[in-house]
């Protein structure tokens, strides 16, 4: 199992630590031990070690720092994504398969951006765009070059560096503070425009506090 599989729509909006601690990383989460030596589940177990394997993968990215990995931007030109992170800062993550997530990513998000104009002043927001091992040849390139309309910073991350960061579920969003300390974290999607924007909006004063 190389990467867990969402089966429901998830968004996890909660407080976190406002300590800042260094070499505080994001822990990743290794999908494949939860399985080690299970043979059959009852669909209550099922249900149960899904959670436990949701909220473990909660804990160990809200409140962390982020790693100092590297991304490429359109050009294939590396750079370490702490460099990015210059300010407070919405780090939104998909890739090119899952339907649900690009409709998020391309239009439903970015109309919140620009219903909220004037709130998201000071913050920046990072789109990346994952790289999959069973990716076709510039598959990933393509889509990537097709949000550049969207968002003014798009790059591209391996999938293993995306696993490293624990973004595991397309769409998923990451709001960081200036410390690079994820504050608030959403995955998902919401079907009401409304309380899109005010989840948001709650994530983005957790985030300005930190």
């Amino acid at each position: 199992m190389k990467r867990i599989i969402f089966t429901l729509t998830i968004s996890m909006l909660a407080l976190a630590s406002c300590n800042h601690s260094s070499n505080n990383y994001i822990i990743p989460v290794d999908y494949e031990s939860y399985y080690e030596g299970v043979t059959s589940l009852t669909e209550k177990e099922d249900q149960e070690l899904s959670q436990k394997i949701i909220m473990d993968w909660f804990n160990n990215t809200r409140g962390k720092e982020i790693p100092d990995i590297q991304v490429k931007n359109l050009d294939g030109k590396s750079v370490k994504i702490k460099k990015l992170l210059k300010r407070a800062t919405i780090l939104v993550f998909t890739d090119t398969h899952c339907g649900f997530g690009k409709e998020e990513v391309e239009r439903e998000f970015p109309m919140a951006i620009s219903n909220m104009k004037e709130e998201f002043e000071g913050i920046d927001v990072l789109c990346l765009v994952e790289d999959a091992e069973d990716s076709a040849p510039d598959e990933t390139l393509n889509y990537a070059k097709s949000l550049q309309g969207i968002y003014d910073n798009v790059f591209i991350i391996e999938q293993k560096d995306a696993t490293r960061m624990n973004l595991t579920g397309s769409p998923t969003k990451f709001f960081i503070d200036k410390h690079q300390i994820v504050r608030h974290i959403q995955m998902g999607f919401d079907m009401d425009d409304d309380r899109r924007e005010d989840n948001i909006r709650q994530a983005m004063e957790l985030m300005k506090k930190g």
